[in-house]
């Protein structure tokens, strides 16, 4: 309840001059003292939704078969293309490999500890629908670096007029590259995980649509408001709606309540 005063004032590009507010407070002049208890208000808010799955579920025909009989006969070529893959991608980190080392040793720099190998582990999963099983993966990857030392001479030059010579130099510089640090020797016999497709029948089953539910409240000392709202799967699908509003303010009360249904043949 901090009473407010603004300035005459006069608005820009026109002629128009505001008046000026002294003292001008909102709690006195608005009526807020007459149903507010004090300046300062608190209130309890509340919201829940909540959702309740059917165990009912609906058989839609779809030709997984088809799916089966084209995937099932292909699992071998895909391990085939995956080797091929393999091999060409570990001769060319052997390659990165042994030219990072050639530099390394050369100019005696140690690589970096904390580019140690890592593993890469996938838990088998389970793709519902499509009944494919995939057993666990496990793979040790690679390590690279960022830097690479890089020889760089500098020319030698003599300043005209005093004859001062400038020698040639030679400098070991780091060089952002990324250079293999470790090639795991597994690599070269790694293997796609286990994948089994089991037939599955030309249907696909979708779960019912469960109920749904949603209540809201808001409490103060000048409103009090509840609302709910629901769709209910049952032999018919059922929407409700209640909601009401009790206020010393008469204008702010009020009652809602409906309820619709649509009818299954």
């Amino acid at each position: 309840n901090i009473p407010l005063t603004i300035p005459e004032m006069t608005l820009p590009y026109t002629k128009i001059t505001t008046p000026p507010i002294r003292d001008f407070s909102l709690w006195e002049r608005t009526g807020l003292k007459n149903f507010l208890k004090t300046t300062k208000q608190s209130f309890d808010m509340g919201v829940n939704a909540q959702y309740k799955k059917n165990k009912d579920s609906y058989t839609i025909p779809f030709p997984l078969g088809a799916i089966y009989d084209i995937l099932n006969p292909n699992l071998n070529s895909l391990h085939g293309h995956f080797e091929k893959g393999r091999d060409k991608t570990f001769d060319f980190l052997t390659k990165s490999y042994n030219e990072a080392k050639v530099e390394f040793e050369k100019y005696k720099v140690e690589a970096s500890l904390n580019k140690l190998p890592r593993t890469l582990r996938i838990p088998g999963y389970y793709i519902p629908g499509l009944n494919i099983e995939v057993s666990p993966f496990t793979a040790e990857l690679p390590a690279f670096g960022y830097m690479i030392p890089k020889e760089m001479s500098t020319p030698g030059f003599t300043i005209p007029g005093i004859g001062f010579s400038v020698p040639s130099y030679t400098l070991v510089l780091p060089f952002l590259q990324f250079p293999v640090l470790h090639v795991p020797r597994s690599l070269q016999k790694l293997t796609l995980p286990s994948i089994k497709i089991m037939r599955p029948g030309n249907h696909i089953l979708i779960p019912a649509m469960g109920n749904l539910t949603y209540d809201f409240s808001f409490k103060s000392s000048v409103i009090t408001l509840n609302t709910n709202a629901g769709l209910y799967n049952q032999s018919d699908i059922v929407a409700h709606f209640k909601s009401s509003s009790f206020s010393v303010i008469d204008a702010l009360q009020y009652k809602l309540d409906g309820t619709t249904s649509l009818t299954r043949k």
